[in-house]
């Protein structure tokens, strides 16, 4: 992979956790915020179950199908060819 090609899959890679990142926060706050005072199905208010134990299972199992499938071994080695590639 050449040093231009590492680049970019770096900036994909950074764009995607950017992103996962903003949803999260997103889905913290709609899970937090627009339920109602009722309890949840394991008895803790349904506010704190939503955000805080079945939002971040949900973002893990997100988060390892994200590494899975974007995310490249790359090496971080410059070899002596790829040092002419820079731009």
């Amino acid at each position: 992979m050449t040093l231009t090609q590492r680049y970019k899959q770096a900036a994909k890679e950074a764009r995607w956790a950017l992103g996962l990142t903003f949803f999260y926060v997103i889905g913290w706050c709609l899970c937090a915020y627009l339920p109602k005072n009722t309890l949840g199905p394991i008895g803790f208010p349904l506010w704190f179950e939503l955000s805080c134990i079945y939002l971040p299972i949900l973002f893990i199992v997100v988060g390892y199908w994200l590494i899975r499938i974007i995310y490249q071994d790359i090496s971080l080695e410059i070899k002596q060819d790829d040092k002419g590639d820079k731009q």
